[in-house]
Protein backbone atom coordinates (compact mmCIF):
# COMPACT_ATOMS: atom_id res chain seq x y z
CA UNK A 1 0.00 0.00 0.00
CA UNK A 2 1.20 3.63 -1.02
CA UNK A 3 2.13 6.07 2.15
CA UNK A 4 1.88 8.93 0.09
CA UNK A 5 -1.03 11.67 0.93
CA UNK A 6 -3.72 12.28 -1.60
CA UNK A 7 -2.70 15.68 -1.55
CA UNK A 8 0.72 14.78 -3.04
CA UNK A 9 -0.56 12.37 -5.31
CA UNK A 10 -2.83 15.03 -6.85
CA UNK A 11 -0.32 18.13 -6.66
CA UNK A 12 -0.33 18.39 -10.37
CA UNK A 13 -3.85 19.43 -9.76
CA UNK A 14 -3.69 21.74 -6.87
CA UNK A 15 -0.23 23.19 -7.19
CA UNK A 16 -0.58 25.21 -10.41
CA UNK A 17 -3.99 26.59 -8.91
CA UNK A 18 -2.06 27.94 -5.90
CA UNK A 19 0.77 29.58 -7.53
CA UNK A 20 -2.25 31.64 -9.22
CA UNK A 21 -3.78 32.52 -6.04
CA UNK A 22 -0.33 33.31 -4.77
CA UNK A 23 0.64 34.97 -7.78
CA UNK A 24 -2.96 37.58 -7.35
CA UNK A 25 -2.26 37.89 -4.05
CA UNK A 26 1.42 39.05 -4.25
CA UNK A 27 -0.39 41.39 -7.37
CA UNK A 28 -3.38 42.96 -5.25
CA UNK A 29 -0.31 43.39 -2.35
CA UNK A 30 1.95 45.41 -5.50
CA UNK A 31 -1.39 47.21 -5.95
CA UNK A 32 -2.24 47.79 -2.43
CA UNK A 33 1.52 49.92 -1.83
CA UNK A 34 1.34 51.46 -5.51
CA UNK A 35 -2.16 52.87 -4.67
CA UNK A 36 -0.88 54.13 -1.02
CA UNK A 37 1.97 55.18 -2.49
CA UNK A 38 -0.06 57.17 -5.19
CA UNK A 39 -2.42 58.60 -2.23
CA UNK A 40 0.36 59.40 -0.67
CA UNK A 41 1.88 61.75 -3.15
CA UNK A 42 -1.30 62.62 -4.22
CA UNK A 43 -2.17 64.06 -0.38
CA UNK A 44 1.02 65.81 -0.89
CA UNK A 45 0.40 67.58 -3.90
CA UNK A 46 -3.13 68.16 -2.58
CA UNK A 47 -1.72 69.84 0.58
CA UNK A 48 0.85 71.73 -1.61
CA UNK A 49 -1.88 72.98 -4.16
CA UNK A 50 -4.06 74.66 -1.35
CA UNK A 51 -0.81 76.51 0.42
CA UNK A 52 -0.56 77.68 -2.75
CA UNK A 53 -3.97 78.55 -3.35
CA UNK A 54 -4.00 80.68 -0.06
CA UNK A 55 -1.04 81.96 -0.86
CA UNK A 56 -2.42 83.66 -3.58
CA UNK A 57 -5.58 84.44 -1.84
CA UNK A 58 -3.39 86.42 0.52
CA UNK A 59 -2.04 88.79 -2.23
CA UNK A 60 -5.19 88.74 -4.17
CA UNK A 61 -6.41 90.49 -0.54
CA UNK A 62 -3.34 92.47 -0.38
CA UNK A 63 -3.60 93.59 -3.76
CA UNK A 64 -7.23 94.38 -3.10
CA UNK A 65 -6.94 96.76 -0.23
CA UNK A 66 -3.57 98.09 -2.26
CA UNK A 67 -5.77 99.05 -5.05
CA UNK A 68 -8.63 100.76 -2.82
CA UNK A 69 -5.97 102.43 -0.51
CA UNK A 70 -4.48 104.11 -4.52
CA UNK A 71 -8.27 104.70 -5.41
CA UNK A 72 -8.79 106.68 -2.24
CA UNK A 73 -4.99 108.72 -3.04
CA UNK A 74 -6.68 109.78 -6.35
CA UNK A 75 -9.93 110.92 -4.84
CA UNK A 76 -8.20 112.72 -2.33
CA UNK A 77 -5.72 114.39 -5.22
CA UNK A 78 -8.49 115.18 -7.34
CA UNK A 79 -10.57 116.57 -4.31
CA UNK A 80 -7.10 118.77 -3.17
CA UNK A 81 -6.54 119.97 -7.14
CA UNK A 82 -9.87 120.87 -7.16
CA UNK A 83 -11.13 122.71 -3.94
CA UNK A 84 -7.19 124.13 -2.99
CA UNK A 85 -4.79 124.15 -6.17
CA UNK A 86 -7.81 125.31 -8.53
CA UNK A 87 -6.84 127.23 -12.22
CA UNK A 88 -4.31 130.25 -11.57
CA UNK A 89 -6.72 132.45 -13.07
CA UNK A 90 -9.41 131.17 -10.45
CA UNK A 91 -6.68 131.26 -7.59
CA UNK A 92 -3.93 133.43 -8.25
CA UNK A 93 -5.64 137.16 -7.40
CA UNK A 94 -7.08 135.64 -4.02
CA UNK A 95 -4.04 134.75 -2.97
CA UNK A 96 -1.70 137.33 -3.11
CA UNK A 97 -4.94 139.70 -1.82
CA UNK A 98 -4.95 137.63 1.28
CA UNK A 99 -1.23 137.55 1.67
CA UNK A 100 -0.75 141.07 1.32
CA UNK A 101 -3.86 141.19 3.90
CA UNK A 102 -2.38 139.24 6.22
CA UNK A 103 0.83 141.50 6.52
CA UNK A 104 -1.21 144.14 7.15
CA UNK A 105 -3.11 142.60 9.87
CA UNK A 106 0.02 142.22 11.34
CA UNK A 107 1.11 145.81 11.64
CA UNK A 108 3.82 145.85 8.39
CA UNK A 109 4.06 146.50 4.66
CA UNK A 110 4.82 144.24 2.64
CA UNK A 111 7.72 146.19 -0.17
CA UNK A 112 9.56 145.16 -2.94
CA UNK A 113 7.33 142.31 -4.22
CA UNK A 114 8.45 140.07 -6.64
CA UNK A 115 7.03 136.89 -8.44
CA UNK A 116 8.25 133.32 -10.01
CA UNK A 117 6.61 130.59 -10.97
CA UNK A 118 7.92 127.08 -11.85
CA UNK A 119 6.04 124.39 -13.58
CA UNK A 120 6.41 121.03 -12.79
CA UNK A 121 6.27 118.05 -16.00
CA UNK A 122 5.17 114.96 -14.11
CA UNK A 123 2.56 116.19 -12.03
CA UNK A 124 1.48 118.97 -14.59
CA UNK A 125 0.95 121.58 -10.99
CA UNK A 126 2.77 124.96 -11.35
CA UNK A 127 4.61 126.15 -8.14
CA UNK A 128 4.40 130.11 -7.78
CA UNK A 129 5.87 132.20 -5.22
CA UNK A 130 5.96 135.78 -3.87
CA UNK A 131 9.10 137.27 -2.47
CA UNK A 132 8.30 140.43 -0.49
CA UNK A 133 10.60 142.50 2.48
CA UNK A 134 9.05 143.90 5.67
CA UNK A 135 10.38 145.62 8.65
CA UNK A 136 9.28 145.49 12.23
CA UNK A 137 9.19 144.25 15.56
CA UNK A 138 10.04 140.81 16.80
CA UNK A 139 6.21 140.18 17.72
CA UNK A 140 5.12 141.72 14.45
CA UNK A 141 6.91 139.32 12.46
CA UNK A 142 5.97 136.31 14.58
CA UNK A 143 2.24 137.42 13.94
CA UNK A 144 2.63 137.79 10.17
CA UNK A 145 3.96 134.48 10.41
CA UNK A 146 1.58 132.93 12.18
CA UNK A 147 -1.01 134.63 10.09
CA UNK A 148 0.60 133.40 6.53
CA UNK A 149 0.51 129.66 7.97
CA UNK A 150 -3.14 129.92 8.69
CA UNK A 151 -4.20 131.46 5.45
CA UNK A 152 -6.41 128.84 3.94
CA UNK A 153 -4.98 129.92 0.67
CA UNK A 154 -2.54 126.72 1.39
CA UNK A 155 0.50 129.52 1.82
CA UNK A 156 3.55 127.62 2.50
CA UNK A 157 6.50 129.92 3.80
CA UNK A 158 9.38 128.79 2.01
CA UNK A 159 11.92 131.15 3.15
CA UNK A 160 12.66 133.87 6.16
CA UNK A 161 15.38 136.09 6.27
CA UNK A 162 15.79 137.87 8.93
CA UNK A 163 18.54 140.74 9.27
CA UNK A 164 18.84 143.68 12.46
CA UNK A 165 18.41 147.03 11.57
CA UNK A 166 21.34 148.95 10.67
CA UNK A 167 20.76 151.01 13.79
CA UNK A 168 21.91 149.23 16.84
CA UNK A 169 18.89 151.64 18.80
CA UNK A 170 16.30 150.31 16.45
CA UNK A 171 14.29 147.37 17.97
CA UNK A 172 12.96 146.74 14.39
CA UNK A 173 14.37 144.49 12.11
CA UNK A 174 13.81 143.86 8.37
CA UNK A 175 12.89 140.56 6.82
CA UNK A 176 12.85 139.30 3.57
CA UNK A 177 9.84 136.35 3.49
CA UNK A 178 8.91 133.87 0.37
CA UNK A 179 5.63 132.60 0.01
CA UNK A 180 4.41 130.33 -2.22
CA UNK A 181 1.90 128.22 -3.73
CA UNK A 182 0.27 125.41 -6.19
CA UNK A 183 -2.06 126.07 -8.92
CA UNK A 184 -3.36 123.28 -11.47
CA UNK A 185 -2.70 125.29 -14.14
CA UNK A 186 -0.65 127.88 -16.07
CA UNK A 187 -1.99 131.48 -16.91
CA UNK A 188 1.04 133.04 -19.06
CA UNK A 189 -0.67 136.23 -19.60
CA UNK A 190 -1.48 136.19 -16.02
CA UNK A 191 1.88 135.78 -14.98
CA UNK A 192 2.72 138.79 -17.50
CA UNK A 193 0.92 141.07 -16.02
CA UNK A 194 2.56 140.63 -12.88
CA UNK A 195 6.10 140.82 -14.31
CA UNK A 196 6.91 137.08 -14.82
CA UNK A 197 8.64 137.00 -18.32
CA UNK A 198 10.04 133.63 -17.61
CA UNK A 199 8.62 130.56 -15.99
CA UNK A 200 10.72 127.48 -15.22
CA UNK A 201 10.63 123.93 -15.43
CA UNK A 202 11.09 120.65 -13.36
CA UNK A 203 11.36 117.75 -15.15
Amino acid sequence: MNGRSPWLKLWYLWVPAAVVILLNVLWLAGMRGALLGRGSLLAGQVSETQAEVKRLETQLQQLERTTKELSDLQANLDALREKRLASMRERLVPFITDVVRRVQEAGLQAERIGYAAIRDEKSGLVYFTATFGVKGGYEQIRRCVFLLESSPQFVLLENLGLRGDDSAASLNVGVQLTVGTYFSDLDERLLQQLGVSEVGVVK
